[in-house]
């Protein structure tokens, strides 16, 4: 509670998610409509995520700057780190 000028105010704050839920956040809105939430959807042409075999750097760098079908998230997601974590929920996708 803050309290101002005699007030009494409700003050929400809310706890911060760890970089996995915001990574698997940042995945549903920007790359699970063509990969699916598990990785094996296939929309758009896009690659099975469960079988890929890509290096974590290659990861970053194809949602950084896209690849073939698939546009460059690095406007959508700005932040280089999240990037990162995006590319690391991607590889929990994997068989």
């Amino acid at each position: 509670m803050v309290q101002s000028c005699g007030e009494t105010n409700e003050v929400t704050v809310e706890t911060p998610k760890s970089p996995q839920e915001e990574a698997k956040n940042l995945y549903t809105l920007n790359c699970a409509s063509c990969h699916g939430m598990d990785g094996k959807l296939g929309g758009s042409g896009s690659k099975d995520l469960t079988k890929s075999t890509l290096s974590d750097a290659e990861i970053v760098n194809v949602i950084t700057n896209g690849k073939n079908n698939m546009p460059a998230m690095k406007d959508a997601i700005q932040d280089p780190e999240k990037i990162k974590n995006v590319a690391e929920f991607v590889k929990t996708l994997r068989k």
